[in-house]
């Protein structure tokens, strides 16, 4: 049976010594239409915002370089106030106007609900601030694909790591997690790692997303008596005060741990009486200051000559939206290098065969889209040396088996 992936290889190579005709042809079209929507007002702006920052300075870094051989690239990004029907409503407004070949949505909930009608009738490739595990199904959500590991992904990570530092038989995890579906995603996959390695689950709790007392979880924390505990599914609410607490209790060998965004460098040092030691994940390259590789170069130099005192330390939404952006138009050109038509389905083929991606550094390792994902994440520990902030690694960059 010859799939997609199969499809789109046989016509890159079967297009030989005629490829640049069909390349010459495509960049002589209009520009392409990205529409991007994403939290600016609304409750996540504090990572929308930056997400919608890095796709701008991408497409006015990638159009002054040539734009996608040779075609512009025409953006817009468009306010959801993170609700998921303005959301929708942006997609079906595009859609009616026609010619969009990305859409970027800003959630889970978004994806879940645009999906249905775009497998159906519009078919357009779609990214977006999610890293849901359910998302990662080319059969369900055939025109999305998650820029990083999943959230179970993430998790897997963060448990196995622990098997790495110290005898799995003598590990004690306990597990915080928020009631929202970011929370509850890869709960199932912690606990299955955990068992796979001889690690005991001596606690799974939940809270809300926001608590306005976080005494009752902290003192199940004491009771379990854990060696470490891995929150997920916040944001900067609950989990820090959770910390504080533990340790006031005089557990300070106990060692914290916490999924992406819970990661940004700004907010671990507003949170600086509880950040050293943290053990966290990233997906893809925040410091530029250790991070090598020519995107990498290029995104530090945007943020200096915007800011003359850039610390190094890139935005979570910022590197999202870059990534993005650049996943979005690595399809288009290996559909337009293929002489192909620019459709959703031969975009998410092209996607779909991408093998071993140099990405410029922005993943330390070259990256796959293994079932619409990359499962790639690298573990680091929250250190103040001297009074800098770093995150220093504490793994390889890591693919998830």
């Amino acid at each position: 049976m010859t799939t997609r992936r199969d499809f789109i290889k046989n016509s890159i190579i079967g297009t030989g010594v005629g490829l640049s005709f069909g390349t010459v042809a495509f960049a002589q079209g209009d520009p392409f239409k990205w529409v991007v929507n994403v939290d600016l007002t609304g409750p996540a702006s504090y990572g929308g915002r930056p997400q919608g920052d890095g796709f701008e300075q991408y497409v006015q870094w990638k159009n002054a370089n040539g734009g996608i051989n040779g075609r512009m690239i025409d953006l817009t990004v468009t306010d959801t106030t993170f609700s998921v029907d303005v959301a929708a409503g942006n997609f079906r407004r595009a859609m009616a106007e026609g010619g969009t070949s990305y859409f970027f949505g800003d959630s889970t909930g978004t994806i879940q609900a645009i999906s249905p009608d775009n497998n159906s009738t519009h078919r357009v490739l779609t990214g977006g601030g999610s890293f849901a595990s359910e998302l990662a199904d080319p059969e369900r959500f055939p025109y999305y694909f998650v820029a990083g590991a999943t959230y179970g992904d993430q998790l897997k990570l963060l448990v196995n790591y622990i098997s790495q530092t110290m005898d799995p038989s003598e590990a004690r995890l306990a597990i915080m997690h928020s009631s929202i579906s970011l929370g509850r995603d890869g709960i199932a996959e912690a606990q299955a790692e955990a068992e796979r390695l001889g690690i005991e689950v001596v606690l799974l709790q939940q809270s809300n997303f926001i608590e306005a007392d976080v005494s009752t979880f902290a003192l199940a924390i004491r009771e379990a008596n854990p060696t470490h505990v891995l929150f997920h599914g916040y944001s900067f609410a609950v989990w820090p005060e959770t910390v504080r607490l533990v340790r006031d209790f005089g557990m300070d060998e106990v060692v914290f741990m916490s999924s992406m965004w819970q990661n940004e460098y700004d907010k671990i040092v507003e949170l600086a009486d509880i950040s050293q030691g943290l053990i966290g994940i990233k997906v893809f390259e925040t410091d530029t200051n250790t991070g090598s590789g020519a995107m990498i170069d290029i995104i530090r130099d945007i943020h200096l000559a915007r800011d003359a005192d850039f610390n190094g330390y890139v935005r979570l939404g910022f590197m999202d939206g870059w990534f993005n952006g650049m996943m979005a138009a690595k399809a288009i050109e290996d559909t337009m290098n293929a002489g192909m038509e620019i459709n959703g389905d031969n975009l998410a083929a092209a996607l779909e065969a991408v093998t071993d991606w140099d990405t410029g550094g922005l993943i330390g390792i070259p990256a796959s889209f293994e079932g619409h994902k990359t499962g790639i994440g690298q573990i680091i520990r929250w250190e103040n040396n001297d009074g800098t902030w770093n995150s220093t690694p504490v793994s390889d960059w890591l693919k998830v088996d």
